[in-house]
């Protein structure tokens, strides 16, 4: 695996799975795909927060969260949305209010 993507993982805003493929985007506006799952890629970036199937986030880089019903999403430093599936809601709560406590 790339293991060199990792060194520096502050410049990673965010993870998306595309079947058996991974695009990491990063801070520069940059994107490269990787050809191991997003399953594969959560296992090394532990402190990542998985939003969905498809996504998972660096937590350093989310400006903002918002919750309306069922419906939630995260707001990231560049801007960008990405949408918290309904199972995942709980999950994203929790990694976040233990990043407030630290």
């Amino acid at each position: 695996m790339t293991n060199h993507i990792y060194k520096n993982n502050a410049n990673i805003l965010f993870l998306e799975g595309d079947i058996n493929y991974t695009n990491i985007h990063f801070k520069s506006g940059s994107m490269v795909t990787s050809c191991y799952t997003l399953s594969r890629h959560e296992e090394k970036l532990i402190s990542f927060i998985r939003a969905s199937r498809k996504h998972l986030v660096n937590p350093f880089h989310i400006k903002n969260y918002t919750k309306a019903g069922n419906y939630a999403e995260l707001l990231l430093n560049n801007g960008q949305n990405i949408p918290v599936s309904r199972r995942k809601i709980k999950d994203v709560e929790s990694a976040l209010a233990q990043l407030k406590n630290k």
